[in-house]
């Protein structure tokens, strides 16, 4: 007697799992916005040690100490503010995983950083004390991604991460710093002149860094991959691809402001300046969204 289906093949073949949204799989809406808030507060923190240590302390001769100190304040406050910021968001990612020993040990370097900063002597330089807080700041998002998960070749990943960390809150940081610099300065007397000399002195901490995140990211692109097989066929490599667009299109906006630092322009012309900045630092804030749901979402395999 005939008991079963005629299309069992068919009908008894478990129905194909629901598409879920990308954000889903990274964690949820909420935890991709406080890792979000997290990295941009890191990169900012960190962009804000490079930019007062190796663009200011670089100025030409002709930029007076008052500037300097202005810029140096600057560059203090800013990471006053991102080190509050990332210790807010590491506490809420600690409510929300009690267990979590990098959260906390994130929330407590961060506290560190900005208690030494507020309470130095002089507010307008780093006391030495602040400067190893950002260096730990560098080294602890490594613990909590996919470096520290890695069943092999675990210290390379999580050395390629640190590497990778500190050249984005270089280059990307300090970037947001000086297009901020910029833009305060487009309407001053001295702001043609100051902003030439400071393109000039970032000129060799992008290049450094940009390189350094570029080859860092193919790196850690190999060792969570693997060979390049099927590259748009996942969520994460589909992610990595575009990051890896927008580090280049931003490097390639870099390149253009690079020409002056060549050249060795007294003066530049503010107007167009400004804006390949803004579109510049735009570009780097998609790179850090796009790196939040990056680093919550599973590699190939």
């Amino acid at each position: 007697m005939f008991t079963g289906c005629p299309s069992c093949a068919l009908c008894c073949t478990p129905p194909p799992a629901p598409h879920r949204p990308l954000l889903h799989d990274a964690g949820g809406t909420l935890t991709v916005a406080l890792r979000f808030v997290a990295l941009a507060a890191t990169t900012g923190a960190l962009g804000a040690w490079v930019f007062g240590r190796f663009v200011v302390g670089r100025l030409p001769t002709a930029t007076t100490d008052r500037q300097r100190h202005s810029l140096m304040h600057f560059s203090v406050r800013v990471a006053i503010w991102c080190s509050a910021v990332l210790m807010l968001a590491a506490l809420i990612g600690v409510l929300r995983s009690p267990r979590s020993l990098g959260l906390a040990a994130q929330a407590g370097a961060a506290a560190a950083t900005g208690a030494a900063l507020l309470f130095a002597p002089r507010r307008r330089e780093w006391p030495v004390i602040a400067e190893y807080c950002v260096a730990a700041l560098a080294v602890i998002p490594a613990f909590l991604g996919h470096a520290v998960a890695s069943q092999e070749l675990r210290a390379v990943s999580l050395l390629v991460d640190v590497a990778h960390v500190a050249a984005a809150g270089a280059w990307v940081g300090a970037l947001g710093l000086l297009t901020v610099t910029v833009l305060r300065a487009r309407h001053t007397v001295h702001g043609p002149a100051l902003s030439a000399g400071l393109i000039v002195a970032f000129h060799p901490v992008a290049m450094v860094a940009a390189g350094t995140v570029f080859v860092t990211g193919l790196a850690t692109a190999w060792l969570r991959m693997g060979a390049p097989v099927g590259i748009a066929s996942s969520s994460y490599s589909g992610l990595f691809v575009a990051k890896l667009l927008l580090v280049g299109v931003t490097g390639a906006l870099g390149a253009g402001h690079s020409k002056l630092a060549t050249r060795r322009t007294p003066v530049v012309e503010m107007a167009s300046l400004s804006r390949t900045l803004l579109a510049e630092s735009l570009l780097a804030v998609f790179v850090l969204v796009v790196t939040a749901v990056l680093v919550g979402t599973a590699p190939i395999g």
